[in-house]
Formats: structure tokens, C-alpha cells, sequence
């Protein structure tokens, strides 16, 4: 398949993208990354912010759970799946509407939802309001991709997409211990309000007064998919095998993150005994690995020009250390552990998303992105709660990471059939 890189900036437009030309690329990209990479972090805070509240006993008080691992899962599996079901149906309104425009909205949304979730006073509210900011938040990574496609190009597209993507494990990275904080010491209705004031005081303005939806001197899209009908764009990758394999990888990966993600502090806590007030180091340090092996396998992946094998690598590393942390004794060696097997994770995503701009064709970016990651985050949203059902069934947390392990090493042989070609 032709590429933009290779055929220039003049017939880049005849393929119906903006994409930069390998030598005219707008010294701007940089700038448009980075407010990607403020405002991925800052929706990673909304996204983490209740698993923090897992054990606080104030909170479950107000929404009248008490410790129940299957409600308090669920609070983060309806966030989940109604973000998946929004990037799946709702990937195509960056191209009906203006990228930077949509991004505005849905940040504005974020932070009305989080300032509503900060007044709940039962768990009904505040499942609603994890619904509605998971509906808010699902175009976000179609829109952040074909902002990428725009701005750079192709040589520089897996070190661009690592940049918005290290938001999500500095987003866990920094929201678990700064979630924390903020309900010790001020309630976690402070937690949410300050988290609401980040999306509308901080992030909405960059992105009205910096963000733009292409570089300057290149004509928007010719064909843009806004022209054509949502199923027409659907069609021109679902018959592609390749597709069905990156999102079985990806189904996998959001399996593993939302697991990680929802039950990490609870894991630290009741099972190796950790302090509440000591779990910071151990909830930051896998997301910083985390962040280190999404740069290193950026800039791998980019180098030697071959993705599907770092995918391979990392997802199947990620699911290994994991099973070792099952069966250590020791407790601070299983949280080393945790971090080993986040960093192996972390590697497999940058590779991935830059693999899904070589096969998906260049007019349907935007909804082949929003489809492969919201079906996998749908599948990915059953983590939580399976897990928090296994948790009560069980009694034991062991049983809820091999969902963990199972989902990384059966996921990871789906790269098996790339390897040859990319």
C-alpha cells in the first residue's frame, strides 16, 4: 500500500490525508504532542481516580457498598465499556466536527462529570456519572491518532503516538499517589473537584488557543471520512485480517491495563500488607516502567522498522512476570514484579498503534482507531469487575491476576501472523 511518506504531500491529499511530507514536516508537531500527551494524562487521572477509593472507607460509606470487590469492580468495568462503545461509535465526530473542536467539548465534559461525581450520594449516581465520562472520553484516542496522522510523518509516527501514550502510564503513574494525597488529607470529594478544575482551567484552554487540526500550508483532507458514511469507512477495513489481529492484541493489552489498573492499590494493600500510606512508590513505580518501556520501544520499533515482533516481545513479557508474581513470597519482590511486568507491557504499545497506521487505509484512521480500541476496551472492561467477582468467589487475589497472565499470552501470539511483513 502506497504510503503518505512516500508519495509526498501533493499526493498524500489525493489519498484523502494531510499528512506532512517527510521533508516539509511543521516544526509545530512538537507542540501539538505534547498538549496531547497534558491532556491524555489529565483524562488517565479521571479514568484511575476511583480505584484509589477502593479501601477508603469514607467513600464506601457514601455510596453504601462497604468493601464489595463486584461494585467496586463495576465502577470502573461501566466506565470502561461505555468508554469502548463511545470510541466505537463515536470515533467518526472528529471528522464531522473539527478534531480540535470535538477534543474542547469532550474535555469541557470531562470536567462537568468529574464535579458531578465529587457530589454523589450513592453508588446509582456515581455509576452514572462513570458511564457518561467514559461516553465523553471515547473519541479521544481516534481523534489524538488522526492528529498524529496530520502532523507527522510516517518516520516519526511511532516516537509521536509514544508521546500522547506515555500520558497514560504517567497518568497512573502520577494519579494513584497524587488520588491519594488528596483524600488523606482533604476527602475524596476534594480529589474530584481538583481533578475537575485540571480539565476545565488547564487543559480546555490549551487546547482552544494552541491545538489546530493541521499544520500550517496543508490543505485539510480532500476526501475526508466526514464525506463518506460511517459503515463505507468500516467496510474498507473489516474484511483486512490484519485488522482482526491488532484488535485481538489490543483486547488483550485493555485486559491487562484495566486489571493493573482497577486493582493494583487494593492488591498492595490486602494481600502484601502494605500501609495505606506507603503504597505510592509501589502504585507509581509500574507506570513509570510502564513509561520507560513505551519510549524505548518507540524509538526500537522505529529504527529497526519492524513492529509486530516488539509487540510480540512485550505483551508476552508482560503476562510471564505476571505469573511470577504470583507465587514470590516475598512481598516487595512481587511489586518489583508488577513494575518488570508493566514495562514489558508498556513496550508494546507505541509499536502497535504505529502498526495500525500502515494497515488501516489513510481516509479511515480516525474510525478503524476508534473501532479496534473501543472494542477492545468493551473486552477490556470485563476485567475489573471478572476480577472482583473472582476476588469475592475465591477469596483469593491470585485468581484475579491469572486473568491478567492468560489475557497477555494468548493476545501476544496474534502478532505471529505480521511477523513476516512488518
Amino acid at each position: 500500500m502506497t504510503t503518505d511518506v512516500e508519495m509526498g504531500g501533493v499526493a498524500a491529499s489525493k489519498a484523502g490525508t494531510s499528512a506532512p511530507a517527510e521533508g516539509t514536516a511543521s516544526p509545530l508537531r512538537w507542540i501539538i504532542a505534547l498538549i496531547l500527551f497534558l491532556a491524555v494524562i489529565s483524562a488517565f487521572f479521571d479514568r484511575i481516580s476511583v480505584a484509589v477509593l477502593f479501601t477508603n472507607k469514607e467513600f464506601q460509606d457514601a455510596l453504601g457498598t462497604g468493601f464489595n470487590p463486584t461494585l467496586l469492580g463495576l465502577l470502573m468495568t461501566a466506565f470502561v465499556f461505555a468508554y469502548g462503545c463511545s470510541g466505537v461509535f463515536l470515533s467518526f465526530i472528529g471528522d464531522l466536527f473539527g478534531l480540535r473542536r470535538s477534543l474542547a467539548v469532550g474535555t469541557a465534559f470531562w470536567g462537568v462529570f468529574m464535579t458531578l461525581m465529587a457530589g454523589a450520594g450513592s453508588f446509582t449516581s456515581m455509576l452514572s456519572m462513570r458511564i457518561l465520562l467514559g461516553v465523553a472520553e471515547g473519541p479521544q484516542f481516534s481523534i489524538t491518532n488522526s492528529l498524529i496522522k496530520r502532523w507527522f510523518p510516517r518516520r516519526e509516527q511511532a516516537r509521536a503516538n509514544s508521546i500522547w501514550m506515555i500520558g497514560s502510564p504517567l497518568g497512573s503513574a502520577i494519579g494513584f499517589p497524587l488520588m491519594i494525597f488528596l483524600e488523606t488529607n482533604y476527602g475524596w470529594r476534594a480529589a474530584f473537584l481538583f481533578l475537575a478544575l485540571l480539565n476545565i482551567v488547564v487543559i480546555l484552554p490549551l487546547i482552544l488557543f494552541f491545538l489546530r487540526d493541521n499544520p500550517p500550508g496543508v490543505a485539510a483532507p480532500t476526501t475526508p471520512a466526514a464525506q463518506s458514511s460511517y459503515l463505507s469507512q468500516v467496510g474498507l477495513y473489516c474484511r483486512d485480517w490484519r485488522f482482526w489481529m491488532i484488535v485481538i492484541f489490543n483486547s488483550a493489552a485493555l485486559i491487562y491495563l484495566w486489571g493493573l489498573n482497577s486493582w493494583l492499590p487494593t492488591y498492595l494493600i490486602k494481600v502484601r500488607g502494605f500501609d495505606p500510606r506507603h503504597t505510592s512508590l509501589y502504585s507509581f513505580l509500574p507506570f513509570f516502567l510502564m513509561f520507560l518501556g513505551e519510549v524505548l520501544a518507540a524509538t526500537v520499533s522505529d529504527k529497526i522498522g519492524r513492529r509486530a515482533i516488539v509487540c510480540l516481545v512485550g505483551l508476552f513479557g508482560a503476562g510471564a512476570a505476571m505469573y511470577v508474581v504470583s507465587i514470590v513470597p516475598d512481598a516487595q519482590t512481587a511489586a518489583i514484579l508488577i513494575a518488570v511486568s508493566a514495562f514489558f507491557w508498556g513496550s508494546a504499545l507505541p509499536p502497535l498503534f504505529a502498526l495500525s497506521l500502515q494497515i488501516l487505509p489513510p481516509r479511515a484512521v480516525a474510525s478503524g482507531v476508534g473501532v479496534f480500541n473501543g472494542v477492545g476496551n468493551i473486552v477490556g472492561a470485563l476485567s475489573p469487575v471478572v476480577i472482583g467477582a473472582l476476588i469475592a468467589h475465591t477469596g483469593s487475589f491470585h485468581a484475579g491476576l491469572m486473568v491478567l497472565v492468560g489475557a497477555t499470552i494468548i493476545g501476544s501470539l496474534a502478532m505471529i501472523p505480521l511477523l513476516r511483513r512488518y
